[in-house]
């Protein structure tokens, strides 16, 4: 299977802010515009919650995020 697919798929599964920009406001006749505020609410809503086999991994990610936020990126900006 394309790796590209599988990139994709697992951010639009985890992202519904991404899913709503991305595909579903392309495909429907029923455009929806959020504030930063209700993206924000959809996304922790539904955010998914990454796995790690290694703590150190677990460590980084939670870095690098923090890090994006930081520099302005807000959660669902962030892959």
């Amino acid at each position: 299977m394309d790796e590209k697919f599988k990139e994709e798929y697992k951010r639009v599964q985890n992202n519904a802010v991404y899913f709503l920009e991305m595909y579903y406001n392309k495909v429907s006749e029923n455009n929806i515009e959020l504030s930063d505020k209700e993206k924000q609410e959809l996304f922790d809503k539904h955010k998914g919650v990454p796995l790690f086999d290694d703590f150190s991994k677990c460590i980084s990610f939670n870095e690098k995020i923090k890090e994006l936020k930081n520099k302005g990126y807000k959660d669902w900006e962030i892959h």
